[in-house]
């Protein structure tokens, strides 16, 4: 359990940044098609593929390392579905005529970046994280036979309920579906 709660905000922090890597790479594609230097946008490229490793590292040490709980599916929702309405929001820094993070206002850029993490965190919006998508996860919506509601990363596809899983915690509310079994 202590590692659960040692691990709270640092999952939720790098299931956030990770989500908005992809920001990063669009800023280094504009600044690449713009003629910058090498030195210009390649930062952006590593720190993107930085915070990709990080998230992967990070649930395969929590796969490997962290207890195994047991969790009974009563009832699931798949939340990828919920990506759109959070595209907006993901967006809302390249909506500008200016393109903030394109032109060099970097402060004005990293204001806007903090305040969408803040937001995700806060609202416990973890499943719009296309990165985890591409690496094949999915996020459901999951109540457990104690009625309790959780966020449940799996890369398995959930077909039924009432199927017994094996689980490990990131954080106060968000599991991690370990390994195989038939749901």
């Amino acid at each position: 359990m202590g590692r659960s709660i040692m691990l709270n905000t640092f999952a939720k922090l790098l299931l956030v940044a990770t989500s908005l890597s992809p920001i990063l790479g669009a800023v280094a594609v504009s600044k690449f098609s713009r003629g910058d230097p090498l030195t210009h946008w390649l930062l952006f490229v590593a720190l993107a593929i930085i915070l990709i490793a990080l998230c992967w590292g990070l649930l395969y040490w929590s796969e490997q390392k962290l207890p195994v709980n047991c969790l009974i599916i009563k009832k699931f929702e798949n939340n990828d579905k919920e990506t759109l309405a959070f595209l907006l929001a993901y967006l809302l820094p390249f909506i500008s005529g200016e393109n903030l993070l394109f032109t060099g206002e970097w402060m004005t850029g990293v204001y806007i970046l903090c305040l969408i993490v803040l937001t995700i965190m806060h609202a416990g919006a973890f499943h719009f994280n296309p990165v985890m998508g591409l690496l094949g996860y999915h996020f459901y919506a999951v109540t457990d036979s104690g009625d309790f509601s959780i966020l449940l990363i799996s890369r398995e596809i959930i077909r039924k309920t009432g199927k017994e899983i094996n689980v490990v915690q990131l954080s106060y509310n968000i599991y991690l579906h370990k390994g195989e079994s038939n749901v």
